[in-house]
């Protein structure tokens, strides 16, 4: 017996507490209504229900967060046919990307956003492409998600050999190496750059693309009007003793998402990068094909056998709370009235 969510216990901890506090308060509120009413409101009480109420409600919490921890047994490995589209994330590594104006900078940002969005790519088979003054292809077409997030971990300004921002050159590396025209329509660009290019026609790169079928979604990293200083080694890169600035140039990323196939551009200033939205919509709007078969294990589910006693105990909890069923006053009042 294993657990397919363990980390269910974590959070299950404060309800845990909670239903604590909340079962100390019920149980001073029956001790004061005791000392008010005195002995006979003891015993109408009944002790019963004293002692069930806080049993039922703390068996259901026990057994729902077991349910929740999806418990399961006999794992068998099989292959599965996997559908999705293929995607590509060609980053910027140039040392603008080092610019603060996102948190810690914008490459740390978006690496870390891509790795966040792992569990949202499954079934598509996922590639990366680094780039500044030249680009080289970091990692494959693959669903080896693991391979893929250490070539993103390991992204730098020391991954490719030249400094600068091609941005042409970096979608025709796309096009030159990794589009199969049998797939033509389930290939998508997902460009993740401040956007100052350095004169290597991307407007033509992208246009190559959308005739090709492929889209580009471009995510524009970094403020737009203000800019931020450009760090190096020594601590902000200077031209002529002034400090450089980069701005985030949505002007050219729009024009390359609209020479795309069905691209769009999103300034991304300050916060997260929207990865789960935007693969949820590429999802939804794109034409999949099949990326290969992938290796699952297949488990027997036993959640349910958690989840039905932890029903009952909640509803034998509102039955003991909320009737006389448990507390003893129907037959305290026969013995009376004989």
């Amino acid at each position: 017996m294993s657990f397919l969510n363990p980390g269910a216990l974590l959070w299950g901890l404060p309800a845990i507490v909670i239903l604590a506090l909340y079962l100390t308060g019920k149980i001073r509120g029956r001790r004061y209504t005791v000392l008010m009413r005195g002995k006979s409101a003891s015993r109408r009480g009944g002790s019963l229900r004293s002692v069930l109420v806080p049993v039922f409600l703390s068996f259901s919490f026990l057994f729902l967060i077991v349910a929740v921890m999806r418990p399961v047994s006999n794992p068998r490995l099989k292959s599965v046919e996997q559908s999705g589209r293929n995607l590509v994330f060609v980053v910027d590594v140039s040392r603008s990307m080092l610019a603060e104006d996102l948190v810690p900078n914008r490459l740390e940002r978006a690496k870390y956003d891509i790795l966040n969005s792992i569990q949202s790519l499954s079934g598509n088979r996922v590639a990366l492409v680094a780039f500044a003054g030249n680009p080289v292809l970091k990692c494959p077409l693959t669903l080896d998600y693991s391979y893929f997030s250490q070539a993103v971990s390991d992204l730098g300004p020391a991954s490719v050999s030249r400094g600068g921002t091609n941005l042409g050159d970096a979608v025709r590396i796309v096009m030159d190496d990794l589009f199969d025209p049998e797939d033509r329509q389930s290939m998508d660009i997902i460009l993740i750059t401040d956007g100052e290019d350095q004169e290597s026609f991307p407007l033509q790169s992208a246009a190559r693309a959308g005739q090709a079928g492929v889209r580009i979604i471009a995510l524009g990293l970094g403020n737009q009007k203000d800019g931020a200083a450009v760090p190096d080694e020594e601590g902000t890169l200077e031209y002529q003793n002034e400090p450089v600035y980069s701005r985030a140039d949505m002007d050219t990323l729009n024009k390359m998402a609209a020479a795309s196939r069905d691209g769009w551009a999103v300034a991304v200033e300050s916060g997260r990068l929207p990865l789960d939205s935007l693969l949820f919509r590429l999802n939804r709007k794109g034409e999949n094909t099949s990326t290969g078969t992938a290796d699952q294990y297949l488990y027997d589910e036993h959640y349910r056998w958690a989840l039905l006693p932890g029903v009952l105990f909640f509803l034998l909890y509102l039955l003991a709370e909320n009737t006389a069923f448990f507390s003893g006053e129907k037959q305290g009042s026969r013995r009376r009235k004989a």
